[in-house]
């Protein structure tokens, strides 16, 4: 698996996760908060 940021000028953006040999891919954005900090998925492609 890989992760990057989907906007390299945007590195606290959202980021995407490349997984089974760049055939599927996870669009996701990390929620920072003191109490209840949260991975937001955005979208899900697999081919």
């Amino acid at each position: 698996m890989k992760v990057q940021p989907v906007r390299s000028d945007d590195p606290k953006g959202p980021r995407i996760l490349l997984f089974d040999n760049g055939h599927g891919w996870l669009r996701y954005v990390f929620v920072r908060r003191v109490e209840d900090p949260q991975i937001v998925v955005e979208e899900v492609f697999r081919q």
